[in-house]
């Protein structure tokens, strides 16, 4: 009898948990890049070199007076003890684009100089 009432249990616990991950999909993402995305180095800063946002690519395929040049720079604490300064830059085909870069790239800094997207890279 315990043997079965064990099983039971088991299935019953299983059955939640599954219930609980396919009701709640955003949360068991989180959970699953918490626990199995690579650790990030404190001193990253994603890059545009070697991407289509590259600027040299970007003005050789559409030609430099057509892009939308983006810049930002600013400081980002590493540890306790270090702060380095860092910039970035990107071109893309419309402003959007650009603003959009500028706005992801900010999260990246614990303060910001300098963000700018001008016309004709």
């Amino acid at each position: 009898m315990r043997n079965r009432f064990s099983k039971t249990v088991a299935t019953l616990t299983l059955a939640a948990t599954l219930a609980v991950a396919q009701g709640t999909p955003a949360q068991a993402g989180f959970l699953e890049d918490l626990l199995f995305a690579p650790t990030q180095d404190p001193e990253y800063v994603p890059q545009t070199y070697g991407t289509r946002y590259d600027c040299k690519a970007a003005k050789q395929k559409y030609g430099a007076q057509n892009v939308w040049h983006g810049l930002i720079g600013g400081r980002k604490q590493v540890d306790i003890r270090r702060v380095r300064q860092f910039s970035r830059e990107g071109c893309f085909q419309t402003e959007a684009e650009c603003k959009a870069f500028l706005n992801y790239m900010s999260t990246y800094f614990l303060q910001v100089f300098t963000s700018s997207c001008r016309k004709g890279g």
